[in-house]
């Protein structure tokens, strides 16, 4: 694939103030193709307030849900590139096309990436009374004993759970059946109760619940442990070296954003990433803040699809 040309300098950003005139009328509507009250609409809606009081402007995050969130997509995509539209969502934006057939957008060729913003690991947890296992290694000699009695819960197609599950049963070479939730709440409350065993979920979703002890976390995600909850082993502690997981967060806009405005959305983005503020917030939702340059952003999208690709075809899991 061929990268976009990007034009972030740090003349042109110098040469770009925040507010203006112009600025503090206009109206920047960020479009979250899901449901309010999950992860991607909290750290939207964290985001937009206080870019919206960097830059002097009213920024309003719409909810647009629907078709795995293709339709709140495809309106970024076919609006005017003029920085006053923007989509924010996660990896599940361009892993879309992998899982889903007639995505009516190309989710690289049709946007601009503007700042990667935030990242997170996933927690592996399991019903806390149903399974005995107290890490990955342990529950994998646990499910090789009954396959029949463990499920694997998934929140949304090409969303980074069904990825980890995937990767999950790859690893093991465990069949093992998945349940599909359009929503990452019904998912979770259903591990909880024991209707399913187990998933790979945001720490937003299930800390609270693994604290309370309705479910057990066995491992994050990521390389190194999560500040957030250092209670808990990394997958390589719990067992399973080399399984992992980010979930990353950002903005984008419709395709030709003009260099000026992707240069002073971007610069933007990195001083609210960059805040003592924003990082203890993000931290409190189970994120961490980071930034991407657009250019950055685009070289990792390519880079997860294409692993990502390799992974489910691995798997065996074909768009439907």
């Amino acid at each position: 694939m061929n990268f976009r040309r990007v034009f972030c300098t740090a003349a042109l950003i110098a040469a770009l103030p925040f507010a203006s005139a112009q600025a503090q009328n206009r109206i920047v509507r960020v479009i979250v193709p899901y449901a309010p009250g999950g992860n991607i609409d909290v750290i939207a809606r964290t985001f937009s307030k206080e870019l919206g009081e960097l830059m002097e402007e009213t920024w309003i995050v719409e909810n647009v849900p629907g078709a795995n969130g293709a339709i709140g997509t495809e309106r970024v995509a076919r609006s005017a590139p003029n920085g006053t539209t923007l989509l924010f969502s996660a990896d599940v934006h361009s892993m879309l096309p992998l899982v889903v057939k007639k995505v009516p957008y190309d989710p690289i060729k049709d946007f601009t990436p503007v700042a990667l913003v935030a990242k997170a690991p996933l927690l592996f947890v399991v019903n806390a009374q149903k399974v005995k296992a107290n890490d990955l290694k342990e529950l994998v000699t646990e499910i090789q004993a009954a396959p029949a009695n463990f499920t694997f819960a998934i929140s949304g197609a090409g969303s980074s759970p069904q990825l980890a599950a995937e990767m999950f049963k790859v690893r093991t070479k465990l069949d093992l059946m998945s349940v599909n939730y359009k929503g990452t709440g019904p998912a979770v409350t259903d591990v909880a109760a024991g209707h399913v065993t187990m998933m790979a979920v945001t720490p937003l979703a299930a800390l609270n619940l693994a604290r309370a002890g309705k479910l057990k976390a066995l491992a994050v995600t990521s390389p190194t442990r999560f500040e957030g909850a250092p209670e808990i082993p990394t997958t390589a502690e719990a067992g399973m070296p080399g399984y992992e997981v980010l979930n990353s967060y950002g903005f984008w806009g419709p395709a030709n954003l003009p260099a000026d405005q992707l240069a002073r959305l971007s610069e933007a983005m990195r001083k609210t990433a960059q805040s003592a503020k924003m990082k203890q917030r993000l931290l409190e939702l189970g994120v961490m803040s980071t930034w991407e340059s657009p250019k950055d952003f685009e070289k990792h999208i390519v880079t997860e699809f294409d692993r990502n690709r390799k992974i489910y075809e691995g798997a065996g899991i074909k768009p439907e």
